[in-house]
């Protein structure tokens, strides 16, 4: 029998609820949470709050690296308040980046309590460069007990190695300027998708932008999107 492969950091469940424990666990404000965007069409896209600052998609890892070879050639570095990548030593970390990118990148909002570990390295990582921050939420021992807790729980715990892992997230903001930001630590700089997204057409905006991806081929519909908003 094959051994079962230990991981640096585990694969994580996207599973909102999971998500949220485990962002909130961290520091994040229990007035935000991670909920699931049941669909891409218009009536049911009404139906994500308004309040919602970012959002994370999740889907099949062989169709990821498709994306990041097309995005690679398109590439463009605009403004943003915090981006990091995810090296070989953060394995299976693409769950908490995404979430990191979404909290981060909405901090005057989203609340972070001080002396969390969340807090902690944000204070740290915001004077490093991207691939710096990397290697410093690798050693946050704070951060990586608690993602070893959360990855036991869901499928994902039932991964036995690292190319068994289906699932890659990435994530879905704004900056100061409004423009609509991608944000995939396997990608070496952020994405700018749209020089301009108000509030009403941030939720729309990223859905035809999924729906693109899906008439192209480029990804199937084995996806999970989830919105960070505020509870209602």
């Amino acid at each position: 029998m094959e051994k079962k492969e230990v991981f640096n950091w585990p694969p994580l469940e996207s599973d909102p609820e999971i998500l949220t424990d485990y962002m909130q666990s961290l520091g994040m404000s229990k007035s935000w949470e991670l909920l699931e965007v049941i669909g891409l069409d218009p009536e049911l896209l009404c139906m994500v709050p308004k309040s919602t600052v970012a959002l994370v998609l999740t889907y099949a890892r062989a169709e990821a690296k498709e994306v990041k070879a097309k995005k690679t050639e398109v590439a463009v570095t605009p403004d943003i308040n915090f981006y990091m990548w995810q090296t070989k030593t953060l394995d299976n970390a693409c769950g908490l980046i995404a979430c990191i990118h979404a909290v981060f990148n909405n901090l005057a909002i989203v609340p972070v309590a001080e002396g969390s570990p969340l807090k902690e390295f944000y204070n740290v990582a915001i004077k490093q460069s991207p691939e710096e921050r990397a290697a410093t939420l690798d050693g946050f021992t704070s951060i990586k007990s608690v993602h070893r807790d959360c990855g036991k729980k869901g499928q994902s715990n039932q991964v036995e190695r690292k190319e068994d892992t289906q699932y890659h997230f990435i994530c879905f903001t704004r900056n100061d300027k409004k423009q609509l930001i991608e944000l995939d630590g396997v990608v070496k700089k952020p994405i700018l998708l749209s020089e301009k997204c108000d509030d009403a057409d941030f939720i729309k905006t990223v859905a035809n932008e999924i729906l693109k991806r899906l008439s192209e081929g480029i990804v199937s519909d084995r996806m999970a999107l989830m919105a960070l908003s505020l509870k209602e």
